[in-house]
């Protein structure tokens, strides 16, 4: 009978220290490591294959460009100098690359540490340009290769007003969370035990 008891108090004992090992330090509990490792690989499957566009910007350039060939250091030679005046339709995409999304789980909470926002396209829309004046000088007249020219400054011109406009990485960051925690709380199981927290990269 004494041993009986023996054993239980240490079977009791054994299972006590194991519920204080596994409260005390999570990472031993296998179940928990086992459901953290599902959830990750759940979110990984949901979430879109390569990029994700978290934000359409459109835009109308008016664009002014003059030009007149100079000689030397007297200034423009006569007949020469051309102006014009047009504008044009662009929209630059604003989103990220989801393989670069990685994704940690614990026992209530999802961590997904996301890329920075970067502008992923920019389309300018030839159609829709509109001149509205144009000036060529007898010797200097516009050519198409001009409009090229110009219309590839105006491009980088507009990507760098983008890239400091922070109001607008903020909106593509903003859109990102909503529509990833829409997708996630999708997820049985997700919604109403897990926290979902989101890091973006600086």
């Amino acid at each position: 009978m004494k041993k009986l008891i023996i054993i239980l108090i240490i079977i009791a004992l054994i299972i006590g220290g194991g519920i204080y090992l596994v409260n005390k330090f999570p990472s031993l509990n296998i179940l928990n490591k086992v459901t953290n490792l599902n959830v990750t690989s759940t979110i990984k499957e949901i979430l879109p294959a390569s990029e994700f566009i978290s934000l359409h910007y459109y835009y109308t350039d008016v664009i002014t460009h003059s030009n007149a060939i100079k000689f030397l250091n007297l200034g423009n030679i006569p007949f020469t100098e051309k102006k014009a005046i047009y504008t044009i339709d662009g929209t630059i995409k604003l989103g990220i690359n989801c393989k670069d999304v990685n994704i940690s789980s614990s026992v209530n909470s999802i961590i997904l540490n996301m890329p920075a926002i970067k502008i992923i396209s920019h389309e300018v829309f030839p159609e829709t340009f509109n001149l509205y004046d144009e000036k060529s000088g007898l010797f200097n007249r516009y050519k198409l290769e001009d409009a090229y020219a110009i219309q590839s400054v105006q491009r980088l011109e507009r990507e760098k007003k983008v890239n400091e406009d922070a109001n607008l990485f903020e909106q593509a960051r903003s859109s990102t969370e909503q529509q990833f925690r829409r997708l996630l709380e999708s997820v049985p199981g997700i919604k109403g035990n897990y926290e979902i927290v989101f890091v973006w990269e600086e």
